[in-house]
């Protein structure tokens, strides 16, 4: 087993050939925050800026081997998950993390891309919502998976009850749910933390709101109007677990992450004829200035004005 004081953080993602999200996205944003990134593909994807074309899920055996090769080998400081398109993949990743007892897992659940085809079908979600959030530190969807989350849950309510599933008695339905009471909601029923991300909200406003051992707290940001926003929710979650692998707490790896994505969105990179990448080594300087400051600070008050 290879050890090493530089964090390490595992990405088991889909691939994104364009380069802007999925496992590409996610090592181009572990790299900047300055750990060594490791990649287990899910599946491989056809897109661009302009949206995605087609998914094709790798074997089941064949995921069970990336992820056995890679962690037998080096045990990752934090994980963070994407794109899961079969309702097994969900089952062997939450093996995984029960076998190697993984920690810091962060799960970034895609279930549409902004345009083109549906990533997670309704099994895979509910996986998802029974098995993989439970075993995850953190879950991060924006409003309309949130939305889509909330639903699910409802519905496996209402059957239980015996009710139609349109039916929730005393519960407001998904699109009338503030983003705070939606993380309060999927946390409670998941029994784990959930950040709902701002970003698709209807005010103008950035502002994510997470729900973490019975306490909401909320993150506010500036809404950037760019051309340029494609793997913007994976660079988060990477950045949220490569803070964690770098001994962050949960609140204050969120708070550097939104800092780090917001600066790559206000990079607006002109790439492909769409919606293009972010700008990843934004986030690499973001990291720089971060750590020259901290420097600084630890100076001796007489070496500062050097």
């Amino acid at each position: 087993m290879v050890s090493s004081k530089i964090p390490k953080v595992l990405s088991i993602a889909g691939s994104d050939p364009s380069g802007g999200a999925g496992i590409q996205g996610d090592i181009k944003t572990i790299f900047a925050e300055s750990c060594y990134g490791m990649a287990a593909i899910t599946g491989m994807t056809a897109q661009n800026t302009l949206g995605v074309k087609a998914v094709i899920a790798v074997p089941d055996d064949f995921l069970r081997m990336q992820l056995d090769a890679v962690i037998c080998d080096i045990i990752p400081d934090a994980v963070k998950i994407g794109m899961i398109s079969e309702p097994s993949h969900v089952k062997i990743i939450v093996d995984m993390i029960d076998k190697y007892k993984l920690r810091n897992v962060i799960t970034d659940p895609v279930i549409a891309p902004t345009s083109g085809v549906r990533f997670a079908h309704d099994e895979v979600l509910v996986n998802m919502i029974d098995y993989l959030f439970p075993a995850s530190t953190l879950v991060t969807p924006n409003i309309p998976e949130a939305q889509t989350i909330v639903r699910a849950i409802l519905d496996k309510r209402s059957r239980a009850a015996g009710e139609p599933v349109s039916a929730h008695k005393g519960e407001l339905p998904a699109s009338e749910l503030t983003p705070s009471e939606m993380a309060e909601l999927i946390g409670c029923h998941c029994d784990c933390s959930v950040l709902v991300k701002g970003g698709h909200s209807a005010d103008g406003e950035a502002t994510d709101c997470m729900w973490h051992k019975g306490e909401l707290s909320i993150f506010r940001g500036r809404r950037i109007a760019a051309m340029s926003s494609h793997g913007t929710g994976c660079a988060l979650s990477s950045s949220i677990a490569s803070n964690l692998a770098k001994g962050e707490s949960l609140a204050a790896a969120v708070q550097i992450a939104k800092a780090h994505v917001t600066a790559a969105i206000a990079g607006n990179m002109s790439i492909g004829s769409g919606n293009g990448s972010i700008d990843h080594e934004a986030i690499l300087q973001q990291q720089r200035i971060q750590q020259d400051t901290i420097n600084i600070l630890e100076r001796k008050p007489e070496e500062r004005q050097k």
